[in-house]
């Protein structure tokens, strides 16, 4: 499982690493979304920093956006941060925004630390 997810106070960090697959990706969406803490999730921030390869189409990109809809709707104050500076993996990432299936406010950053200033900031504010 090229994945790992730690569950923080206010929300949850997934690291990707090595070889991602679109199917992993799709697995751990479904994990934090199944999870009972969901519910009270105010960040979720995906790292990708560690990535060698990433498996990505267009249409599976649409497919994880229009995933999020119904979680989002169930848990509508989860902001989302990406940590990314590979080119094709910020393509992806604004592909899923563009597609406009949540207006959740989404972000991303080169750095970690940056997209944890971001969603301390954003998390305080809707406090």
């Amino acid at each position: 499982m090229p994945y790992r997810l730690t569950w923080e106070p206010q929300g949850v960090y997934r690291q990707y690493y090595g070889d991602v697959t679109i199917a992993q990706r799709r697995e751990s969406f479904d994990v934090i979304c199944a999870d009972s803490r969901f519910d009270d999730l105010r960040y979720a921030i995906t790292d990708y920093l560690a990535v060698d390869n990433y498996e990505v189409t267009r249409a599976s990109t649409a497919e994880i956006a229009a995933l999020h809809v119904g979680p989002l709707l169930t848990n509508p104050r989860v902001i989302i941060a990406a940590v990314a500076v590979r080119p094709d993996i910020v393509t992806a990432i604004r592909n899923f925004i563009d597609h406009g299936f949540t207006t959740n406010p989404y972000r991303i950053f080169p750095i970690l630390d940056d997209a944890r200033r971001w969603t301390d900031s954003v998390s305080e504010a809707q406090a």
